[in-house]
């Protein structure tokens, strides 16, 4: 006989003024997202995706795939319920939002996933991430150019490229896997996968299962004490033998399913300014017409080289530069703290961001746990919550001083 046991937990970090993450946990339904907008659209964004993914809670389905289906189904309807939301407030005009969420059938896991909050599955010794984050860094990984190691730690780390409520249109990952007894699965926003490696958080679940609350407290914790620049939520999900676990450490069998007509390549640099990223599909191009195909001349492909490029950049700054005012973040010039408008990257030579508004504090008035943090750029929901990451850093400036005798 097999329990499954589920807990979650959250906190608004260290930097954040609110906590945008929100979280489901029912009885076959759980879920993480991480919102991001303006002011308390992050907070809306991501309350109101969980809703379609709630409702299949306790809901029956003939099979697999009409189950995997409907989990789906409701990841899309999350999407069309943001961009109407925010399409009809002006509020809450750009927010979106990341989703991750599973259902369960007995032994059975499908999970269905948008943007870079995180699942991972814990068998025996093994600990993998189970989903892949759409983000910059990823996409580069993905395409050799940088190790996953570098990605750790690249400044653009938290750039994605697919979230719910930026456009009508949705690209959902989705995959369906048999769990084993013992197995336990991490939902969780990058609030915790950003300040903790995953080697940290393996030996925190090693270490503190069967214990669902400890684990997840200890988690979180953990992204405290390393500065918890962003929210931070988990929510574990355990399959527990009342029995002998039997073949407890073997690999799961993994049905990856995508939409009719889907392509899983989109090309970022198309949709300059959707929360800090872009994206297209662009149509994959048939191997044998490649090996038919003689190519042009050496001067044609480098007059068309030239060509692309230039119409990327007059693309990318004729539709992104307008998102890209609603952006901001908290980083350095030279040794001062200032807020930047625009997102902490750069497209070859030139840069996403531009000096918006000084500050009077210097890099040894960040805390010391959040120098490297606010050297990468700390990303602000909006221009009042980049003042009030600033103003945080300035009240700890002010309580380290040392007092002065009368």
């Amino acid at each position: 006989m097999i329990r499954v046991s589920a807990r979650g937990a959250t906190d608004v970090g260290r930097v954040r003024a609110a906590n945008e993450d929100s979280y489901h946990v029912g009885d076959s339904v759980f879920a993480v997202a991480d919102g991001m907008g303006g002011h308390l659209a992050g907070e809306v964004a991501s309350e109101t995706a969980l809703q379609p993914v709630a409702e299949l809670d306790g809901r029956v389905f003939a099979d697999q795939d009409e189950a995997l289906g409907a989990l789906r189904q409701a990841v899309i309807e999350a999407n069309d319920i943001v961009v109407s939301k925010a399409a009809g407030d002006p509020r809450y005009s750009g927010m979106g939002t990341t989703l991750t969420a599973v259902m369960l059938e007995g032994m059975r896991v499908h999970l269905a996933h948008v943007g870079d909050s995180r699942a991972y599955l814990l068998r025996g010794e093994r600990f993998s991430q189970i989903t892949d984050d759409h983000t910059l860094v990823q996409r580069l990984v993905d395409e050799g150019r940088l190790t996953p190691e570098q990605a750790a730690s690249h400044p653009q780390r938290s750039i994605i490229t697919r979230a719910i409520g930026v456009e009508e249109d949705i690209e959902v990952d989705s995959m369906s896997l048999e769990a084993r007894p013992g197995d336990l699965l991490l939902l969780c926003s990058d609030g915790l996968t950003g300040p903790v490696p995953d080697d940290e958080i393996r030996r925190i679940l090693g270490a503190a299962t069967p214990d669902l609350d400890t684990a997840a407290q200890d988690l979180v914790d953990a992204a405290l004490d390393r500065g918890a620049p962003d929210n931070v939520t988990v929510v574990l999900i355990q399959f527990e033998s009342l029995n002998d676990p039997a073949d407890a450490n073997r690999r799961p069998t993994v049905h990856v399913d995508s939409r009719p007509g889907e392509s899983s390549e989109q090309d970022w640099a198309a949709r300059l300014g959707r929360l800090g990223a872009i994206g297209s599909k662009t149509p994959s191009t048939d191997e044998t017409e490649r090996r038919a195909y003689r190519g042009p001349s050496r001067a044609q492909r480098i007059g068309g080289i030239l060509l692309a490029v230039s119409l990327l950049l007059v693309a990318v700054f004729a539709g992104g530069r307008w998102l890209l005012t609603r952006s901001y973040y908290v980083g350095l010039s030279g040794d001062d703290v200032v807020i930047y408008q625009g997102v902490p990257a750069d497209l070859g030579p030139l840069s996403l961001s531009w000096e918006y508004e000084e500050t009077d504090l210097s890099l040894d008035d960040v805390p010391g746990h959040l120098q490297d943090d606010v050297t990468d750029g700390i990303t602000a929901a909006d221009l009042n919550d980049a003042r009030r990451i600033v103003a945080n850093f300035r009240e700890d400036a002010s309580d380290d001083e040392p007092a002065t005798s009368p």
